[in-house]
């Protein structure tokens, strides 16, 4: 007996839950929409309570990991794993950087890999894949008995929210693997030698940031390359200073939620960062390790990134240099915004095509990651924690030491939905552009807010567009 992936006709019913059903992915995709290999191809295992999925463990697994931010190691301690529980199965691992332009004419072929890691800046649109059928229900892999110990569901060995940052509906597309904090980071032994304290304030961070120029270093630095990153400082000071309310509002797709006084102050302060000569000059023109690369030689004293950064970075770092993480600074003075609210979850999307040719093997695969094992050595090789409870313990780095504590730390945790389920319309449409503009001086808040506002509005007008809502 095998795991047959949901038809069509039913996932397309639920599919529309993606916010865009017409997106350029989904056009994309749509000439592999009949392929319907899945039910042919996966027979052979019989399923058992030991064998949730009826992987059959002599066949051939087929693995795509993007090896950007955790780098080329990991995928093959992952590999040592599943071949040491399935020695007489062939499991292939493709490496690349490139995941949309590697594995997408696949699918649109019709025989993509059994698993795909969907990350990267050449990733693939998930919501077209969910929203096409092309991407398989991953529920039963949350319902199935862990490896470590049969008597406890996967699900029960999760990190919180993990399931929930990979689902559409009801239904899980998505098994984001690392578990990531997002915000600030400096490098404690420079302000140590300087006497200097990661602001909290945005009168902190003025003077802090007049210290810095002081001592010819650039206060902050981004990659203006990737507006992504930066769209995570506006986010995060949207939080700090509005809250949950807020955002709420914004996910809801609320009638002006973006033209909100936090939202204008978040805006209004990006363009400060600039129009204040506060980022590190030519910062429109690096991409996201080339900005690294002038904050870890000190050209920059703080920048925004995630838990993958230290490793990311790991071969130019210099050997004294003690990268520390701190939750990002309010955008305001206001006591009222909780200092110590960050953002932290899960990341890095794992999913198994509908019509691979080996779906079983796909999840169990998977099963195998979620180990303490397997989780354990991608954190020993990555220096990032997985969303695999207590598979981190031990971390000796100065940046996953320092992150962790931030997270067990923190009073709130900042979560935003809107632009994953509408990201096609808001996000590539209208933020990320827009929000590149006024890094350069070439837009204003106003603009940037109008031009968010403008795409919400469309799409909660659009009655092809199911629409989600949150109450917490």
């Amino acid at each position: 007996m095998s795991v047959r992936p949901m038809s069509r006709r039913r996932l397309l019913g639920r599919a529309a839950a993606a916010g865009v059903l017409a997106t350029p992915a989904a056009s994309l995709l749509a000439a592999c929409a009949s392929s319907g290999g899945g039910d042919d191809t996966n027979d052979g295992g019989e399923q058992t309570a030991d064998n949730p999925f009826g992987f059959d463990a002599t066949s051939q697994v087929d693995a795509v990991f993007f090896t950007g931010g955790f780098g080329e190691e990991y995928p093959d301690a992952i590999k040592a794993a599943f071949d040491k529980l399935y020695p007489e199965a062939q499991l292939g691992v493709q490496k690349t950087e490139t995941i949309a332009t590697v594995v997408q004419p696949r699918f649109a072929g019709g025989t993509p890999p059994d698993m795909v890691n969907n990350s990267g800046e050449d990733e693939m649109d998930l919501a077209g894949l969910v929203n096409d059928g092309a991407a398989l229900d991953l529920t039963p892999l949350l319902d199935a008995p862990s490896l470590d110990d049969p008597n406890i569901p996967v699900r029960d060995t999760l990190q919180p929210g993990t399931a929930e940052a990979g689902m559409f509906g009801d239904k899980l597309y998505a098994l984001n693997y690392s578990y990531s904090t997002y915000g600030i980071w400096y490098d404690a032994k420079l302000f140590r030698d300087h006497g200097w304290t990661p602001p909290t304030t945005w009168d902190e961070f003025l003077a802090l940031a007049a210290e810095m120029q002081s001592a010819d270093i650039a206060p902050f630095i981004h990659t203006g390359v990737h507006p992504w990153y930066i769209h995570n400082v506006f986010m995060e000071w949207i939080y700090r200073e509005g809250g949950l309310p807020t955002i709420m509002a914004i996910d809801n797709l609320e009638p002006d939620a973006w033209r909100s006084d936090p939202v204008m102050l978040a805006a209004e302060r990006l363009q400060e960062l600039v129009d204040r000569g506060l980022v590190y000059p030519g910062a429109e023109g690096l991409d996201h390790t080339q900005s690294q690369q002038v904050w870890l030689d000190h050209g920059a004293g703080l920048i925004w990134n995630g838990s993958w950064l230290e490793n990311e970075m790991r071969d130019t770092t210099p050997p004294d240099f003690e990268m520390t993480f701190a939750p990002p600074w309010a955008p305001s003075n206001n006591p009222a915004t909780a200092p110590g609210t960050m953002r932290v979850g899960a990341g890095e999307p794992f999913l198994v095509p509908a019509d691979a040719a080996n779906t079983a093997g796909g999840l169990e695969l998977l099963r195998v990651m979620l180990s303490k094992e397997a989780a354990g050595a991608f954190t020993d090789l990555t220096t990032s924690m997985t969303v695999v409870v207590g598979s981190a313990a031990g971390a000796d780095s100065t940046a996953l030491s320092s992150a962790m504590e931030a997270a067990s730390a923190t009073p709130e945790v900042m979560d935003w939905k809107a632009l994953g389920w509408y990201g096609a319309n808001l996000m590539d449409d209208a933020l990320l552009p827009e929000i590149t503009e006024l890094m350069a001086g070439r837009s204003n808040p106003e603009q940037l807010v109008d031009r968010i506002q403008e795409a919400a509005d469309q799409v909660a007008e659009d009655d092809s567009i199911e629409k989600f809502t949150r109450d917490a």
